[in-house]
C-alpha cells in the first residue's frame, strides 16, 4: 500500500515538474530570442551609422536611400526591440531577461532610453528597466559606465509614467462625465415619454 501511495504521490508531482522544466525552457528559448533581437538591432545600427557618416563625408551629395533591413521587418533598432520584448510572454519576461549577460543587459538598456525619449512602450519599457536594475543592481551599480544611463533611464521612467498616469486619469474622467451625460438624457427621455403618456392618457378621457 505504501509503495502505492508512493507511486500515486511521484504521478501528481510528475506534471507540476514538466511544467516547471517546460516553463524554464521556454524562458530560456525566450532569452535567447531576446539576446538575438539586441544583436540584429546593434548591426542594423552599426550599418545605418556607417551609411551616414559615408553619406556626410561625400559632401551630402545626393544618393539613393537607404532601404529598410528585412531582417527588421522596416523598423528601425529600438522599435525592433520592443517588438522583440513584446513577443516575449507577459508571465515569462521576467525568467527570459534573467538570463541575458550584462553587456546585453546595458544595450538593452541604450534601446530602452531611445523608446522612452519617444514615449514609445512606455509600459513593457518602465516594466523592463525596473526589473533589470533590481535584478543587476550590483553589476550596474559598480560599473561607471553604467551610471549615466541609468540615471538618464530613472529619470524617463518617472517621467514617462507620470504622463500616462496622467492621460488614464484624464480618460477616465472624461469617460465620468460621458457617462453622466449620457444618464441625464436618458433620464430626460424617460421624463419626456411619461409625459407624453400622460397627456395621451388625458385627451382620451375627456
Amino acid at each position: 500500500e505504501d509503495d502505492g501511495d508512493g507511486g500515486e504521490g511521484g504521478d501528481d508531482a510528475r506534471p507540476q515538474s514538466e511544467a516547471a522544466v517546460r516553463r524554464s525552457v521556454l524562458s530560456v528559448s525566450s532569452g535567447d530570442r531576446i539576446m538575438d533581437g539586441i544583436e540584429t538591432a546593434d548591426r542594423e545600427s552599426k550599418e545605418i551609422a556607417s551609411f551616414r557618416r559615408l553619406a556626410e563625408e561625400k559632401g551630402g551629395q545626393q544618393q539613393q536611400a537607404r532601404a529598410p533591413n528585412p531582417l527588421l521587418f522596416g523598423m528601425d533598432p529600438p522599435s525592433y526591440v520592443l517588438w522583440i520584448l513584446r513577443s516575449v510572454k507577459s508571465a515569462d519576461l521576467e525568467q527570459s531577461l534573467l538570463v541575458l549577460p550584462l553587456g546585453h543587459v546595458g544595450r538593452l538598456m541604450h534601446y530602452l532610453i531611445a523608446l522612452l525619449r519617444r514615449g514609445n512602450g512606455v509600459e513593457v519599457c518602465a516594466r523592463v528597466a525596473v526589473f533589470l536594475v533590481r535584478a543587476h543592481q550590483a553589476q550596474i551599480v559598480s560599473n561607471r559606465t553604467m551610471t549615466a544611463p541609468l540615471r538618464e533611464l530613472r529619470g524617463l521612467v518617472r517621467d514617462r509614467t507620470t504622463d500616462v498616469r496622467d492621460t488614464v486619469g484624464f480618460n477616465m474622467a472624461a469617460l465620468r462625465m460621458i457617462a453622466r451625460i449620457a444618464d441625464e438624457r436618458r433620464n430626460e427621455r424617460v421624463d419626456t415619454r411619461e409625459k407624453s403618456m400622460k397627456e395621451i392618457w388625458g385627451n382620451l378621457a375627456k
